[in-house]
């Protein structure tokens, strides 16, 4: 199994910065690149982040039916999510049950909100596998955004944000463990977390018992940050790639039992760079 994670970056509209260099950042010019990545991978389950409503059509339009070299076709379904979708290979996988959740704008205990447009939310679903039946609960996510630290430029900065991105991540993990247990299954959460492994948010997952499948590969893995710059201003590639340590895009996983991480990887091409702030990430899992 193929399991990929990619926040699209939710802009319908090209921007005047990009519109005075001559680019296009729309839903329209991008949305074929990001298909184009996805299909370079073809992974059986997709979890998504930033994901606007004409963009969805626009990529289902795209991926409903992919023909394979083999004569078959893969054919694609979408799993509603609001901002945090899911897509999903139902020629190989039966939806056993789905859900959906917006994480509220207050936190106890914190004073402002803390869900931008109510953008911030999760998708979860049990796939069975239809030759195995195998299960597996998978859920993608996308947690609050800005910084507890006051050195942060002004527009970053709120109070309270680690704080809020730990208290969200609980509630994924719980709602999960509770379909992992359903259903006695492994648990993959995936998507934008906005936070690195030395975090609260991290330290949340680490103490309940998830991990995080870089550590667990046994092939090969990324070790980029997986993250670049890309917005209404403008894109650039980072030279360097930046860190492991650095990304705030993840993918943790618990009750695996004999399963397997064979490998951990990023797609990362420089056609890529315009397409969206986050590189997609993905992982194979034998169970």
């Amino acid at each position: 199994m193929i399991i990929m994670s990619n926040n699209q970056w939710k802009c319908d509209d090209n921007k005047p910065m990009w519109a005075e260099k001559g680019l296009d950042c729309s839903s329209d010019a991008r949305t074929p690149f990001l298909v184009k990545a996805y299909l370079e991978v073809m992974p059986d389950i997709l979890g998504l982040q930033e994901v606007s409503r004409h963009q969805a059509e626009l990529m289902m339009e795209q991926m409903k039916e992919v023909p394979l070299a083999d004569g078959t076709s893969a054919k694609y379904e979408y799993i509603f999510g609001a901002d945090t979708p899911l897509v999903y290979r139902y020629d190989k996988y039966k939806v056993i049950e789905t859900g959906f959740f917006r994480y509220d704008e207050e936190v106890p205990g914190l004073e402002g909100c803390f869900n931008n447009g109510g953008t911030k939310s999760y998708a979860w679903g049990v796939f069975a596998d239809k030759q195995s039946h195998k299960r597996i609960a998978v859920m993608s996510t996308h947690l609050w955004w800005k910084t507890s630290n006051p050195a942060a430029a002004a527009s970053y900065y709120q109070a309270g944000s680690n704080e809020a991105r730990a208290y969200q991540i609980k509630l994924a993990m719980a709602r999960l463990e509770e379909i992992m247990a359903k259903y006695g299954c492994p648990g993959v959460i995936m998507g934008d977390f906005n936070a690195s492994l030395d975090s609260l948010c991290l330290e949340a997952v680490f103490e309940n018992g998830w991990q995080e499948v870089h550590d667990l590969a046994t092939g090969d893995k990324s070790e980029t940050r997986g993250h670049h710059w890309c917005g209404n201003d403008g894109f650039g590639r980072r030279d360097d790639g930046g860190k492991f340590s650095q990304a705030i895009d993840h993918i943790v996983v618990k009750n695996l039992g004999d399963a397997e991480i064979t490998y951990f990887r990023r797609l990362e091409p420089e056609w890529f760079d315009p397409i969206s702030d986050h590189y997609p990430l993905y992982i194979e899992l034998k169970y």
